[in-house]
């Protein structure tokens, strides 16, 4: 499966909200597929016109190809099942889920129908992280350190109270929605050990939810300290890396990475959000090898339950 010559793969979308409209939209301008939705509420249309579907044995008689699970992250486990069960490859947004609950079924659903599956950490297409995973191939840095932070009611239209990220039960919370930087410290260093955390809801733009966490972990013995937090006007995705003779500055907002020492220099890269996505998308129509499928998946939200664990 590759770009245009897709013919005719039937995709159905469960979920279409922001995330959703935007990799259904890509696939339109990109891909050649026919787009569906299941949507479970009736009454209003959406305003990309894709078919919708409104009950489960629809979908059944429907029979598509691929399943986009787009829908609040609590939700992902009972949709993916169903359609894994069914013989859908699954394309499912991250996380995985907000608790292990059904996981360890679906994991063995999707071994028994040999369904191809891929969780959605774009951020694993950036330039610049492809950057890094090359020039640390080889070479380990002393220190790590990550911050990303933003405000989450300037994420959507309207207040933050009524979306998911802000519901605790819902798979909300900085931990779980900005866990890209938890999952490409995973692509970059592999899996963490000796993880410690501390988190709270301090300020007002969730109903429950953490809204900030700081995490202390290990690498190997590259000790790593991460920040996250959605309730900042400071908008910032950045790594830190710190070897012997330089200091790197990684910016996955401005696209730049910035090289200090005897020989200072800046590198950037022009690449735009959606080329990102796109580029997540063509890797998971082609016939390569999956990166993070559910097996590989798994070992990543285990690291986040861990360091959920390591807060609570």
């Amino acid at each position: 499966m590759s770009d245009k010559n897709l013919g005719g793969l039937r995709v159905i979308f469960f979920g279409l909200g922001s995330i959703g409209r935007r990799h259904a939209q890509l696939i339109r301008d990109n891909f050649n597929c026919e787009l569906y939705a299941f949507r479970s509420r009736t009454g209003s249309v959406n305003e990309m016109g894709i078919v919708e579907i409104h009950t489960l044995e629809e979908v059944e008689r429907l029979d598509p190809d691929v399943a986009f699970i787009t829908c609040p992250t609590s939700e992902h486990v009972k949709y993916a099942t169903f359609c894994a069960e069914r013989g859908m490859d699954l394309f499912i947004e991250k996380p995985l889920s907000h608790d292990q609950k059904g996981i360890r079924e679906l994991v063995e659903c999707v071994k028994k129908n040999k369904t191809k599956s891929y969780i959605a950490y774009c951020l694993r297409f950036h330039p610049v992280i492809r950057w890094l995973k090359k020039y640390t191939a080889d070479k380990k840095p002393l220190h790590v350190r990550v911050q990303v932070s933003s405000y989450l009611p300037g994420w959507r239209k309207g207040s933050s109270l009524k979306y998911y990220s802000a519901h605790k039960r819902m798979g909300g919370g900085a931990i779980l929605d900005l866990s890209h930087e938890i999952d490409y410290l995973y692509f970059l260093f592999g899996e963490p050990k000796n993880i410690k955390g501390n988190s709270k809801k301090l300020g007002a733009v969730t109903a429950d939810a953490e809204d900030f966490a700081d995490i202390l972990m290990e690498f190997g013995n590259t000790p790593c300290n991460l920040h996250m937090n959605f309730m900042s006007r400071l908008k910032r995705r950045e790594i830190i890396l710190e070897f012997a003779d330089k200091t790197l500055v990684a910016d996955l907002i401005n696209n730049t990475i910035t090289v200090h020492g005897e020989n200072e220099r800046s590198i950037a890269f022009p690449s735009k959000i959606d080329d990102v996505y796109v580029a997540q998308l063509k890797h998971f129509f082609s016939g390569k090898k999956k990166m993070n499928n559910m097996e590989e998946a798994m070992r990543v939200f285990n690291v986040i339950t861990k360091i959920k664990e390591s807060v609570t």
